[in-house]
């Protein structure tokens, strides 16, 4: 019986070949035989390339080496085009070419180069695959060889998206042109940390640690991002991040606050505006009515929620966000979030009162973390890009952006669990 099926694979191999006319086959046979039966399974995959030439109307050719700058509130450089390298334009204006890093706009000053038709060698591949870190000046080689011409240079201390990896190189796309960067010369990226606070007040007025950081240590905190360079990032951006459509610098950190409590304003907005950090806000808008005007913090009463007059004071530090109107609420019995007791429309209906109160929100914090396909899709068709879980862990690409992880600050966290959180050194079993 095996001489049998040796020989039809044989005769399988030999029809392919005369079918294939010639062309050239990357082909894996894998092949499972049934010793009761006799059957035999053959599977045969053909590896399609990847990288074609494409003529494109306007290519431009640099003279001399350019830097690439990304465009925010400033223009920020993020890298360098060799000279002799040509790449594709999308557009431009009085001073700039327009070009693509992956999917990222980016622009290279005019006057330093040519503009023609040209065939270039593009990477059709275009989903992205992760991001990768840069920790010095680092190469774009043209070719999967540390011998081959430089296409560009990424600058030191980025977060940039690869699209692709081929046994040692990571891929990046730099004007519709595949570039090579060796593995050995970065480091995968884990993924953005984003920090959840709730409650701040001073130590000796304490409660509960739970869901509470102390003023002491919170100003540790945030002393110890502002030493060490941190950059904070808005919910735009780290939907932008996300979708591979931003560089983000590699000491970047978002800081949420979930429930929109007094306390907040009280102690964690001077020391963030001191620093010049941003936090997202996260509203429960139905608790904001339970009092008008500007509030007396009362560290002995009950919890206070910021009011709408209060809300307007903080926006140049909060960006107000979505934590829903009347859902934030637990089941007892079951342990969860009553959202998870609704259908998609009526928390579609809870999330449009939410937003009266923040309309600019890109994102939502989950009541307690709990969410079902229901919340997802509620907040999808209401315009939200982000949703937060309090599941631990960085902000990655690979998983779906309204299923975000965060890291959870009560004052039982040590300041090395902290630290090693933000420096990207934590990790999960």
């Amino acid at each position: 019986m095996k001489k049998m099926v040796f020989i039809g694979l044989l005769l399988i191999g030999l029809i392919l070949f005369i079918m294939g006319g010639g062309a050239k086959w990357n082909m894996a046979v894998a092949s499972f035989v049934d010793e009761q039966s006799g059957r035999v399974f053959a599977q045969l995959i053909q590896k399609e390339e990847t990288v074609e030439e494409i003529e494109f109307e306007r290519v431009l050719t640099l003279v001399e080496r350019q830097p690439i700058y990304m465009k925010g509130a400033t223009f920020i450089r993020i890298g360098e085009l060799e000279a002799n390298q040509p790449v594709a334009i999308t557009g431009e204006d009085e001073e700039y070419y327009e070009l693509r890093l992956g999917k990222i706009p980016v622009f290279v000053r005019k006057g330093q180069g040519t503009i023609e038709k040209k065939k270039l060698p593009v990477f059709v591949q275009t989903e992205r695959l992760a991001a990768v870190k840069t920790l010095r000046k680092t190469a774009v080689y043209n070719d999967k060889d540390l011998q081959s011409t430089v296409l560009a240079q990424l600058e030191e201390g980025y977060r940039y998206p690869i699209v692709q990896e081929e046994e040692d190189w990571y891929i990046v796309k730099i004007g519709e042109r595949p570039g090579y960067i060796d593995k050995r010369s970065v480091v995968l990226d884990e993924g953005l940390p984003v920090l959840v606070y709730h409650h701040i007040v001073p130590r000796d007025w304490m409660k509960t640690m739970a869901s509470t950081v102390s003023l002491e240590n919170f100003e540790q905190q945030m002393g110890y991002l502002a030493e060490r360079q941190f950059e904070t990032l808005t919910a735009q951006q780290l939907y932008d991040y996300l979708e591979g459509r931003l560089v983000v610098p590699g000491k970047a950190v978002l800081i949420t606050f979930d429930d929109g409590l007094l306390s907040s304003k009280e102690y964690a907005y001077p020391i963030l505006k001191q620093y010049g950090f941003t936090a997202l806000q996260h509203i429960i808008s139905s608790r904001t009515y339970r009092a008008q005007g500007i509030q007396r913090y009362d560290a002995e009463g009950p919890i206070q929620f910021l009011t709408a007059e209060e809300m307007k004071e903080i926006t140049d530090v909060f960006q107000l966000e979505a934590h829903t109107y009347g859902l934030h609420n637990l089941n007892k019995e079951l342990g969860t979030g009553i959202a998870l007791e609704h259908v998609k429309e009526e928390i579609f209906a809870d999330l449009q009162r939410n937003m009266e109160q923040v309309p600019a929100a890109v994102s939502l914090a989950y009541p307690y973390g709990h969410y079902n396909e229901e919340f997802i899709a509620a907040a999808k068709e209401a315009g939200l890009l982000i949703g937060f879980t309090t599941t631990e862990g960085y902000a990655t690409i690979d998983v779906s952006n309204y299923e975000v992880s965060r890291f959870g600050m009560t004052e039982k966290r040590s300041f090395e669990q902290f630290a090693a959180y933000v420096d990207g050194d934590m990790t999960w079993q």
